[in-house]
Parts: structure tokens; C-alpha cells; sequence
């Protein structure tokens, strides 16, 4: 059935069809087709995409009927899914089964896309923000539909970069004035007729004596500032025009206050001077095709992404255990990604955590226990962590001087409330003093000089040492951390590392083919969708064969499981399961075979036994 509203198509998902357009696979492929990520996506995902949001943005009256909506929508999540190209879509789309049973295809006519048509709805996606709906929409279904269990979460960061070279800062200078003058040329004509045809040669054309691309590094010093004075010149000539309405002329002024600064002399004219390297910011323009993109000295130059996902440790596999009836061991549920935002290298990881728990809880997939690595464990954090029901584990930063080999208050000894008992030598303060705001304690200079940890002591000749209330509570919880219950509590923390690793290597994230923080989001979240949908298929695969052995073995040994050994089997899932390898297993393996090809034999097994 079809619905058009006009110059709107869509088909009716809900409603089975007038013939199995299927039927020609044979119950096998279908079986495999149903336990893939085709089979997740048409069974969880289809019928969930946002093809409201999308609707209003198509003419009641006006143009030819759009493409079906369900159809376009769940191509573009699953061109990320594959990380493919435009053309290899459209390609997958006309011949591919997996995909076409995926979105459950059932007109010729939603077999045919071009190109163009691909890129007309991404930008909508894109331009009205549909690919965070996609992400939180559908990754909150396929949570509810598995039945995953969100209270325990661990989060982290990553960075990602996109398509985009390293410029220097001479070639930040050319590029943008480039960019400016192809944009001015190509939009306000009328005005680029009063340009000096001087600088589109030698910032366009770029041939011929003067132009910047056959400068030596010896010379950059000196023509930097040939192209900040022809950058200032194109600012005064084109303020008072249209075209100080382009995004390339904002762009220009940008680049030219972040290099450039214009010095005021005694005569009352003004000269041109570059900056300071150093005192030039990381969130400065690093690239004129990606002016979002930022630096970070550890990550690079890119955009910092925040990875949220569950998890099982051993207690929730217990408790799963006992749920499981004893005829049927149940395979641990997916890890699955919860909360995905992108930012800039410059923000610190601890400004991401408020978003995070906000996003979750809005969504009710919010954890109650959350673990996370030292970039998230400041006190700060804690407290709005457990003020928003949260309970964080992270460990704290090492103390000052812990790392040059110095002793620290860790080393010192101290009662319940903060008094320092003995310091790490074995000699109690002479006096100690206590105010609002922090503690004292002094020791004997005399007998501090002939000390043998001089060297490593915090306050190296002198009596007083200083330290807050603050400071006393840290300590507590940097000795709590050393614990082996902290230890065994947080080593689960370690899995969220083959979770990014993941997404940068099979799901395509270490380098993308796009530039710009709009165009790396939609690929981020979409490809974390499509991360989800690979471990949910997994599972699938990975549940109906256990069960199916399980219930068997139930039937055949009247509800009891066959004795070892087992062997392990390893999946593509979180947890192993388990296969016994006794003979018993291969007497099975012809009744095996015939169920996998219609599971409909296992009725008839506790009716006749000697099938």
C-alpha cells in the first residue's frame, strides 16, 4: 500500500504484503538474512526512522513525489554502516539482497537512486539535525528490544580527524584569501571587476614571478607579511560592500586577527605585525576547508568525540544466569553505545561528563554506576555525578611532585581527621593548628636538616607545612584507590578501549573523507549506530543457535544438560558459549542440521523420541 500526500511517498511498512517477495531465497538464506544486521535493522530499526521530521521539508504542490521516505532514510544509515561511497550505494541499493530485504524494498521504483538524490537528503539530515534523532531514536529502541541493562556505563574520549591537510601559517594566509577571492568572484562579479587582477595570479592562479606557491622556507618570514598586508587591503576594499556578508570574508577577518595584529604608531599610521606562535591559540583556523577543526597536543588536529556504552561485569552475568531458566543458558547481552557527542580538542574531557549524564537521563537510559579514567575524576565531577543519582568511579590525578620522586601528605601519617600523626621519617610535629580554611603542622628545623629524605620532602628547609580540608579528602580517596576492591571494580573500565578501536578501524572513524563539524558529526553518530546494529546482529547470531542446543539437549536428556567437557566457542559477542564435545554432540549433528533448516522439527521431538 501506498500512501502520497501529494508529492510525499510512504509506503506502508506495517502491514504484511500480498505475496512473500522473499519466498525465492529458500528458508536457509532467509534464516541468515534474519540473524545479520539486515534482519536487525528491518526487524528493530524500519519502522522507528524519523520519516516525520523529514516530511515537512517536501512542496505539497510542487515538483515530482519524493523517493519513499523509510527507504531513504534507512540508506543513509546503512551507506555509514558500511562506511560506502555514494556511487557503491546506489549500487548496493539496486542489486544488493541484504540491503533491499533490509529496507524492506517493495516497489522496482525504490530500487533506482542517483547520486544527487542521496547528497538532496543528507544535507536535510544534516542541515536540521536528524542524525542526532537517528542515533538516539534508534539506539534506545534496539536497548529496549534486547532488553539491555543500562545501569552500569563507562565513558571516554577519542579524537577524530578529518579530510584535511596541515597548513602553514603562510598557507593559512594564501588559502583563505583564496577561498575568498573564488567565493567573491563566483557570487558578486560586479565587484571582483575592481579587484587587482594581481592577486587572483598569485593567490588563484598561482603562476607565473611572486606567487607564494615556489616560496622557500628561508623566504616564509618575509612574505608572510607581504600576505597579511594583501589580506588587510581586501578587508578596508570590501567592508562597506555585499561582500562583507560572505562566510569567506568572515573567515578572512578570522584569520587575519588570529595571525596578525595592527600596530598604532606616533605618526598615526598603522603597521602590520605577525603574532607570536606561542601566543596564538589551539582553537585557532588550522585549515581554511575545516575552520572547526582544532588542536590538542596529545590527540592532534581534529574534533574530540565522547563514547558512552554499557557493560556486564561478572555480578550481572550472575544475576543473568539465575534469571535463565535451566534448560536455557542465555548469552550475556551486547555492549551497546549510548551517548556519542563531538567538540573541540580544546575542551576538557570533565566539561563532557554534565552533557553526557544529562543526555542519558533525558532518554531513560541514564547508568547508575559510571566508570571513567582521570580526565573525568576530578571532586567536581563526583559531587555533580552523585547530585544527578550517579555513582563515578574514576581515579584522581597523581599528586604534585609524585612524579619528580617527592614525598607527598599520601606518605605522611595521618588520623580521621586530618592530622599528620608523623611524617614518612617517623617524627611527630612539634604543633599542629587548625583553621577554616586549611592545617598546619610545624617540625624541628634542626633535626628536618639532618634528615635522610631531604631531598624528597615537600617543604625542604623549612618548619611549616600547609594543606587544606580539600586536600585531606583527596588523600583518603587516593589511598581508597589502592584498594583491591577499587581494582577489581574498575578494570572494567579497560573495555571501552576496544570499543573506540573499533570505531576508528572497522567502522572507518580514524580518518574520514569529509571536512567541516557538521558533516563529522553526521558520520560519527551514524556510524555509532551502525556499530550498535553490527554487536546486536552478533548476538542474534549468537543466541538462537545456544538456545536452540539447549532447549534440544533438554528435550533429548530429560531437562538435563549433558556432562563436560565443554569447549569454548568464541563469538563475535561479549561473552562466550559453550558447545559440549563428546559424542553426544556429534551423534547430534543430523538432527542438528535439520533444525537449523526448519526449527520447526523441535515440536515433534518430546512427542516422538525416535525421530
Amino acid at each position: 500500500m501506498i500512501y502520497l500526500w501529494f508529492m510525499l511517498t510512504l509506503r506502508d511498512h506495517t502491514s504484511a504484503a500480498p505475496s512473500d517477495l522473499w519466498i525465492q531465497l529458500g528458508a536457509k538464506r532467509r534464516q541468515l538474512l534474519d540473524r545479520s544486521w539486515a534482519g536487525v535493522f528491518r526487524d528493530y530499526l524500519l519502522l522507528e526512522l524519523p520519516v516525520e521530521a523529514l516530511a515537512p521539508h517536501f512542496s505539497k504542490d510542487f515538483g515530482r513525489p519524493s523517493k519513499d521516505l523509510h527507504v531513504v532514510l534507512g540508506a543513509l544509515v546503512l551507506q555509514q554502516l558500511h562506511d560506502l561511497t555514494d556511487a557503491q550505494t546506489v549500487e548496493a541499493i539496486a542489486f544488493n539482497i541484504a540491503w533491499q530485504y533490509a529496507l524492506d524494498v517493495q516497489s522496482e521504483a525504490d530500487c533506482y537512486f542517483c547520486e544527487r538524490t542521496l547528497r538532496t537528503y543528507r544535507r536535510l539530515v544534516i542541515k536540521h539535525h536528524l542524525d542526532e534523532v537517528l542515533f538516539q531514536s534508534l539506539t534506545d529502541k534496539l536497548i529496549h528490544s534486547v532488553g539491555v541493562n543500562t545501569r552500569k556505563q563507562r565513558i571516554d574520549s577519542t579524537g577524530v580527524q578529518s579530510f584535511m591537510r596541515n597548513l602553514t601559517r603562510l598557507g593559512i594566509l594564501v588559502e583563505s584569501t583564496s577561498k575568498f577571492l573564488r567565493q567573491l568572484r563566483r557570487t558578486y562579479p560586479e565587484l571582483y571587476q575592481g579587484l587587482d587582477p594581481e592577486l587572483w595570479r598569485k593567490y588563484v592562479v598561482r603562476t607565473g614571478d611572486g606567487c607564494f606557491a615556489s616560496t622557500l622556507p628561508s623566504q616564509s618570514k618575509r612574505r608572510l607579511l607581504e600576505a597579511a598586508a594583501d589580506i588587510d587591503a581586501l578587508l578596508r576594499q570590501f567592508c562597506p560592500t555585499e561582500a562583507a556578508q560572505l562566510d569567506s570574508y568572515h573567515l578572512l577577518e578570522r584569520v587575519f586577527e588570529e595571525q596578525c595584529e595592527r600596530i598604532c604608531e606616533a605618526s598615526g599610521q598603522s603597521s602590520i605585525k605577525m603574532r607570536d606562535p606561542h601566543a596564538i591559540s589551539c582553537d585557532n583556523t588550522l585549515n581554511p576547508a575545516d575552520p572547526d577543526a582544532s588542536y590538542n597536543k596529545r590527540r592532534g588536529v581534529g574534533y574530540l568525540i565522547q563514547v558512552m556504552e554499557t557493560f556486564c561485569d561478572d555480578t550481572d552475568k550472575d544475576e543473568e544466569a539465575e534469571e535463565a531458566t535451566s534448560a536455557v543458558s542465555e548469552v550475556a547481552k551486547p555492549d551497546l553505545i549510548t551517548h556519542m557527542a563531538l567538540g573541540k580538542m580544546t575542551v576538557h574531557d570533565s566539561k563532557a561528563l554534565l552533557p553526557a549524564i544529562k543526555d542519558t537521563q533525558a532518554r531513560g537510559v541514564a547508568p547508575e554506576h559510571l566508570l571513567a579514567d582521570t580526565h573525568y575524576g576530578s571532586n567536581q565531577c563526583i559531587a555533580y555525578a552523585k547530585a544527578k543519582g550517579v555513582t563515578l568511579l574514576a581515579p584522581s590525578m597523581p599528586p604534585k611532585g609524585k612524579g619528580q620522586g617527592k614525598l607527598t601528605l599520601e606518605d605522611f601519617e595521618v588520623d580521621a581527621s586530618g592530622h599528620i600523626q608523623r611524617c614518612p621519617a617517623g617524627r611527630a610535629p612539634l604543633e599542629m593548628s587548625v583553621s577554616k580554611k586549611r592545617l598546619q603542622v610545624r617540625f624541628a628545623i634542626d633535626v628536618c636538616d639532618q634528615c635522610p629524605l631531604q631531598e624528597g620532602c615537600p617543604i625542604p628547609g623549612k618548619e611549616r607545612l600547609q594543606y587544606t580540608h580539600e586536600r585531606v579528602k583527596q588523600r583518603a580517596r587516593r589511598l581508597s584507590e589502592q584498594s583491591a576492591t577499587f581494582r577489581d571494580q574498575y578494570r572494567w573500565r579497560a573495555g571501552i578501549e576496544g570499543t573506540i578501536s573499533r570505531l576508528k578501524h572497522q567502522m572507518g572513524l580514524a580518518k574520514l573523507r569529509v571536512r567541516g563539524q557538521s558533516a563529522v558529526q553526521y558520520r560519527v553518530l551514524l556510524r555509532a549506530l551502525g556499530l550498535n546494529i553490527h554487536r546486536v546482529a552478533a548476538w542474534r547470531g549468537a543466541f538462537y543457535p545456544q538456545r536452540l542446543f539447549d532447549r534440544l539437549l533438554s528435550a533429548l536428556q530429560g531437562h538435563q544438560r549433558v556432562p563436560g567437557p565443554y569447549k569454548p566457542i568464541s563469538g563475535n559477542t561479549n561473552r562466550r558459549f559453550e558447545v559440549p564435545t563428546t559424542r553426544v554432540y556429534r551423534c547430534l549433528s543430523p538432527l542438528l542440521e535439520r533444525l537449523f533448516a526448519d526449527p520447526s522439527t523441535f515440536d515433534n521431538i518430546s512427542q516422538n523420541p525416535d525421530i
